[in-house]
């Protein structure tokens, strides 16, 4: 294995991505919150949020902590299933 950040970076697989991005919206549908209030509180793009929710962002765990902690939901919440 390459030592490279570039090799040790690894994408969302696509299934676990749409979840995420799914999970993400609706939590901050229920929440009221429009995209760009919740990249204000949490210091994000309004971009990212965007992608996230479009499920083509390769999120860090900061960042999820960041939109998870601007939701006020803990990031766990993000796996748990939509009912």
């Amino acid at each position: 294995m390459s030592k490279t950040k570039a090799g040790t970076h690894r994408p969302l697989p696509t299934t676990t991505a749409q979840t995420l991005a799914s999970r993400l919206r609706y939590l901050r549908e229920q929440a009221g919150l429009t995209q760009e209030q919740v990249a204000g509180s949490a210091d994000v793009s309004v971009q990212m949020v965007r992608r996230l929710e479009a499920g083509t962002a390769n999120p860090t765990l900061g960042t999820l902590h960041a939109v998870t902690t601007a939701l006020d939901i803990a990031w766990t919440d993000l796996f748990l299933e939509i009912k």
